[in-house]
């Protein structure tokens, strides 16, 4: 099956070329995760520049001096900061290159997907408050733990919620 969609992919590719495989929103299945993909990275890019920027500006407020489990509260007010402008960053760039729009509104569409993030955040939030409480673990490795487990359910959602027709 993995073949066949790598075959899918790469035929498209040779057939219409990198400018159509990049803007064009009904690509075969691993051009449009690797898309998504990519848009994720962005996304998480701007969620770590906001992180950055909060050790950066705030260091007492996010202290491995502070009791473990302020510090957990204090990086999940940090995650939820980063969650707003990361956020935005996704939606533009899935409606842009990866899903089809048209299914809702615009307007809709923006709630829906951020609701759905915002479910997925919230969930996801549970696991470095939960390490960072517990085990005293490392923040990159709360802030990757938030990461993963939160975009595990977002392609589905987004996909089947949110943007297609």
């Amino acid at each position: 099956m993995i073949i066949q969609e790598i075959s899918k992919a790469w035929s498209y590719f040779r057939k219409y070329g990198l400018h159509r495989t990049i803007f064009d929103r009904d690509t075969p299945f691993l051009i449009q995760f690797g898309k998504y993909g990519i848009c994720g990275v962005l996304s998480l890019v701007i969620f770590l520049l906001v992180v950055t920027g909060a050790e950066y500006w705030f260091p007492e407020y996010l202290s491995t001096d502070l009791p473990p489990r302020t510090l957990a509260w204090h990086v999940a007010v940090v995650h939820f900061v980063a969650f707003l402008p990361s956020n935005f960053t996704a939606y533009a760039l899935n409606r842009w290159l990866v899903f089809t729009p048209g299914r809702h509104s615009v307007a809709r569409e923006l709630g829906l997907f951020t609701l759905i993030s915002f479910i997925s955040f919230s969930l996801g939030e549970f696991l470095p408050f939960w390490l960072l409480s517990n085990f005293q673990v490392p923040k990159p490795v709360a802030h990757f733990s938030f990461v993963v487990s939160s975009a595990m359910v977002n392609f589905v959602c987004r996909k089947f919620f949110v943007f297609e027709k």
